[in-house]
């Protein structure tokens, strides 16, 4: 039996609600499965350690990409800061984009990209989330 975790990947809000040219796309959740220890909380699904090692694998290179897109993203429109750390106003260079023609059109275009380099990737991940949702649903099934 392989224990399981489910996690959404979201955008960190911050700093968008400071940036009001800023126009973050909805849809921006993706959902992970992670192969946690047998003691942590998730779900039992059955499998052998080789699917949970190609699970892991997988989680592991998916979430790093998603991470990798967003901080893209972030550089793009001016913050220097790694997502997941508190930092100040000082971080986010608001003036250098407020001087920036078409900030609106550049930030939906960035937004794009990023929505699609994130797509391309979840469509790499959908083999081993269909498999491990597939196996919850039997083992739901099995339990009732």
């Amino acid at each position: 039996m392989i224990r399981v975790q489910q996690h959404t990947f979201t955008l960190i809000p911050w700093p968008w609600r400071v940036m009001p040219w800023v126009q973050v796309p909805e849809g921006l959740e993706f959902t992970l499965y992670d192969v946690v220890d047998p003691m942590a909380r998730g779900v039992e699904v059955p499998g052998t350690p080789e699917e949970a090692a190609r699970w892991k694998v997988g989680h592991d290179a998916y979430r790093s990409l998603l991470q990798e897109a967003e901080e893209d993203v972030r550089h793009a429109h001016g913050v220097r800061c790694r997502a997941g750390f508190m930092v100040d106003m000082h971080s986010v260079r608001l003036r250098r984009y407020d001087l920036m023609p078409n900030r609106k059109a550049r930030s939906r275009r960035l937004f794009d990209e990023c929505l699609t380099r994130m797509r391309r990737y979840e469509e790499t991940y959908r083999p081993i989330l269909q498999d491990i949702e597939a196996r919850i649903a039997e083992a739901s099934a099995d339990a009732a």
